[in-house]
């Protein structure tokens, strides 16, 4: 498989992912940070993002190494990986809500339509797309996945920060 190169180094990439998410969880608390029921959910939405990128990513290699022509391998990881992200994001904002009845920001509405997209790309793959270009396809939406945890880490350690800062200025 052409892209396996690719999809090794989004796998090495992801499995760093969900380690630095703990670590930023560990980080916090050893800060004087409180862990909250919330906090829990948004650590284990980061590993179970980057767990998800690395095994989609390390899943067409492993079926090519068991015979599958590189085509094959792509559908049919294609179809797995959309199952699998497509109910995790379908699910997502009942999850959340259990957790954190708030309304959910602009930026989390935004992660979770490419998350759909992504599905539905993945779902697009393993079904319709032209075997030309089915890898390429394949390593754009584990790209994707990501990339939109990378975003969705990036604005919650902001907010998180803002909300602290916010927390210690003295009160008027």
């Amino acid at each position: 498989m052409d892209a396996s190169g690719y999809l090794y180094t989004i796998a090495t990439v992801g499995m760093t992912f969900a380690g630095l998410s703990v670590l930023t969880m560990i980080f916090r608390q050893m800060l004087g940070g409180r862990m909250t029921k919330f906090d829990n959910f948004v650590t284990r939405t980061w590993v179970q993002l980057g767990f998800m990128t690395t095994f989609g990513s390390i899943l067409p290699p492993l079926l090519v190494l068991f015979g599958a022509p590189a085509p094959i391998a792509c559908r049919i990881s294609s179809g797995i990986v959309a199952v699998i992200l497509g109910s995790w994001a379908l699910t997502f904002p009942r999850r959340r809500h259990a957790v954190n009845p708030t309304r959910l920001p602009l930026q989390v509405v935004l992660f979770l339509l490419a998350m759909d997209l992504a599905a539905l790309a993945l779902a697009a793959n393993a079904t319709v797309i032209p075997s030309g270009i089915l890898a390429a396809l394949y390593a754009a939406a584990m790209t994707a996945i990501l990339l939109s945890a990378g975003l969705l880490f990036l604005f919650t350690i902001v907010h998180w920060y803002e909300a602290t800062i916010a927390h210690e200025q003295p009160k008027p």
